[in-house]
């Protein structure tokens, strides 16, 4: 079958190669006119030139022996359109590559196109990963065997041995893998990931239990706290009508005791039994990242606590309870009430209802840890600020 040769352009500008050119061309000729004379081949070439492209242009400025001798016209072609020279990437190039070439989770088991064959995934890896240390120059070595078979998929790796002397011995046994216990494995773990997920949703819906259990006993608090400050309001308005010496608030239900002076509590500094137990506390439950593994942590923590200490535990040196995560490091001049910088609790601008706000439990915690072991973060803690935030999600400045 004659062999389709393409115009040859010499403009750099499409993707050809001069000297795949060349050799298309003399394939050609091989077949069709093996005793073409050399003036007759490059007369013949020229017609494998783009009209008016800068390769006509060039033949046409030949003459003499550049027209008559293959063996000169040649060295003169590839003297104009000398050949592009290949980039050679080093050992540890490849060996990168390497370390980066896996196997997909959701293909093990599956089935490739490799030209017109089809292979299993897994052959099509091993087959990809010899060739790659050969080039690497590691391939009789068991240089990287461990850390590439432990980023395949944990169906794959389990099904291998723990040492392989070199690469041929590593690669031939990922392809004699057997393709029934793949799948199997493959379904295995997809299973324990659907029991973990079916898991981790049961211990959220727990929490979100608790933290409506709580919103509404504190919604029914300060509805009572109300009811009481108009009591006492409704009280003082009664008494205004008759005129008396005694302080109206003695007829509310709420009535001032008498006693006798109050003095202040002198201050006790902790114990270092108090500070070993309250940093023995910050171990049991670390404060962890803001991302989706430290919610999960997190959750769980929450969930381990309410299991062990119920919703009305006191908070004390012995009864330690998780830090939401995103918030500032314990012990860091953080406000209690929103863990953020800049303001003291006393001056928080949140109220008991903002999603920002902390539980009660965690508020008594930051506050019993500062008193006990001082603001020893605070040099190094990095600075959360809290950020107001409008109906319409524009920020508008730090508090």
């Amino acid at each position: 079958m004659v062999e389709v040769i393409p115009l040859f352009y010499g403009d750099r500008t499409t993707a050809e190669n001069a000297n795949d050119f060349l050799k298309a061309f003399n394939r050609n000729i091989l077949l069709t006119n093996l005793q073409a004379m050399d003036a007759q081949k490059i007369d013949i070439l020229s017609n494998y030139l783009g009209t008016d492209s800068p390769a006509e242009k060039w033949y046409q400025s030949l003459a003499g022996a550049h027209l008559t001798s293959w063996d000169v016209f040649t060295q003169a072609f590839k003297a104009r359109w000398p050949p592009h020279t290949s980039a050679t990437q080093t050992s540890e190039e490849y060996q990168m590559e390497l370390l980066a070439l896996t196997i997909p989770e959701n293909e093990v088991g599956s089935i490739k196109l490799v030209g017109r064959q089809k292979v299993w995934m897994h052959v099509k890896w091993a087959e990809e990963a010899l060739e790659l240390a050969t080039l690497a120059e590691i391939e009789t070595e068991s240089t990287l065997i461990w850390q590439v078979k432990k980023q395949l998929p944990k169906a794959v790796w389990k099904l291998l041995d723990d040492k392989y002397l070199d690469w041929k011995a590593f690669t031939d046994a990922v392809k004699g893998l057997s393709t029934t216990k793949l799948q199997e494995e493959r379904e295995d773990i997809q299973e324990h990931a659907r029991r973990e997920e079916e898991r981790e949703q049961k211990l959220l819906q727990k929490v979100e239990a608790v933290k409506r259990a709580t919103t509404a006993n504190l919604t029914a608090q300060l509805q009572r706290l109300t009811v009481g400050q108009v009591t006492v309001s409704r009280a003082n308005m009664s008494h205004t009508t008759k005129p008396s010496t005694a302080s109206p608030f003695l007829t509310s239900r709420f009535r001032l005791q008498q006693g006798s002076q109050t003095t202040n509590t002198p201050y006790t500094p902790p114990t270092e039994e108090q500070k070993e137990t309250v940093q023995k506390g910050l171990e049991r439950y670390p404060h962890q990242p803001h991302d989706k593994e430290g919610q999960k942590v997190y959750t769980a923590q929450l969930v381990a606590w309410m299991t062990e200490h119920g919703n009305v535990t006191k908070i004390t040196e012995r009864t330690p309870y998780p830090l939401r995560p995103g918030t500032a490091v314990i012990c860091s001049g953080e406000c209690y009430c929103c863990g953020t910088h800049g303001h003291g609790c006393k001056d928080c601008p949140t109220s008991e209802v903002d999603a920002v706000r902390l539980s009660r439990n965690e508020t008594a915690w930051r506050a019993l840890c500062n008193r006990v072991l001082g603001p020893v973060n605070k040099s190094t803690a990095h600075n959360i600020r809290l950020v107001a935030i409008d109906e319409q999600e524009n920020d508008l400045g730090s508090l």
